[in-house]
């Protein structure tokens, strides 16, 4: 996709202000968190509320001494927002090359998506260093459960039900929104619209590759107006970039709903991305 010299140059020094210092953050963190895996449980876990389960962290040996020092339980809601549920441990537990943790499911759990954040301490010298946090898969966690006759479980909801898991949320795709432009707002042609990104530090999201603009029509379609960023940026919590808006005569209207679509990858799923919107925004022509 082409895109003007200016449109480019603005976007990219705004980037270059935020999202690159996440990327040098990013790029240390992963340099002393790379080869850490939370392995269990994984995405063909099933778990019923009040039952056990084995949490299992495994690491590439380097010359980090690493200690696992605590474990959080979260799940995610339907909105695609991870919802803090409880410390289930805390301790110095060293990790070698895997180690594993025994945690119950509360037994007032409801069904839904959960997954669990493990926090592992790096040692410098024999002091606190950068902690590393590495998330589970996503599970399915069910609110009752029995075993047949024939030894296969009976869960009281469905698996593939995704009224309880959303299959965006089941690889990774939550706890990230986009807060500008915001809802209703009316912008200008050849002015600069911030695009301002959110993302709890509990998400599995982790790169952005690419922002579109889009046009909604009468008939609630999706049209494509053009590409306005696109690269590959690790983020941490919050960026911001901004685009010089221009959108070709031809597919301007003043009664349209616009919008932007976010691609990101999530740190959980290699093939697939997601996708994230912002609110509708109107355009004026200047």
């Amino acid at each position: 996709m082409k895109f003007s010299l200016a449109a480019t140059s603005a976007l990219l020094l705004t980037a270059f202000a935020t999202l690159a210092k996440a990327d040098e953050y990013a790029d240390a963190m992963k340099e002393w968190c790379d080869g850490l895996t939370v392995t269990k449980p994984d995405d063909q876990a099933m778990i019923a509320a009040g039952a056990e389960t084995d949490v299992t962290v495994t690491r590439v040996p380097n010359d980090h001494q690493k200690t696992i020092t605590g474990l959080d339980l979260y799940s995610v809601d339907q909105n695609g927002k991870a919802k803090y549920i409880k410390n289930v441990w805390h301790g110095s537990y060293e990790l070698n090359q895997q180690s594993t943790i025994k945690d119950t499911i509360p037994s007032n759990a409801t069904a839904g998506l959960y997954y669990y954040r493990v926090w592992v301490t790096n040692q410098i010298n024999g002091m606190h260093g950068p902690d590393c946090l590495e998330t589970s898969h996503t599970f399915r966690v069910s609110t009752a459960s029995h075993q047949n006759a024939d030894g296969s479980m009976y869960y009281a909801e469905d698996p593939d039900d995704v009224t309880f898991y959303h299959p965006e949320h089941f690889k990774g795709c939550f706890g990230l929104s986009v807060e500008y432009p915001q809802e209703g707002a009316t912008v200008k042609t050849g002015e600069h619209v911030r695009i301002s990104v959110n993302r709890d530090s509990a998400s599995q999201t982790e790169s952005l590759l690419k922002v579109d603009l889009y046009k909604s029509t009468e008939a609630n379609k999706a049209e494509y107006i053009d590409t306005v960023w696109e690269g590959k940026e690790r983020f941490v919590d919050a960026f911001t970039l901004k685009d010089h808006l221009s959108i070709p005569d031809g597919q301007y209207d003043a009664d349209a709903t616009y919008y932007y679509t976010l691609e990101v990858t999530s740190n959980k799923v290699q093939d697939e991305t997601c996708t994230f919107h912002s609110q509708g925004f109107k355009v004026q022509k200047n």
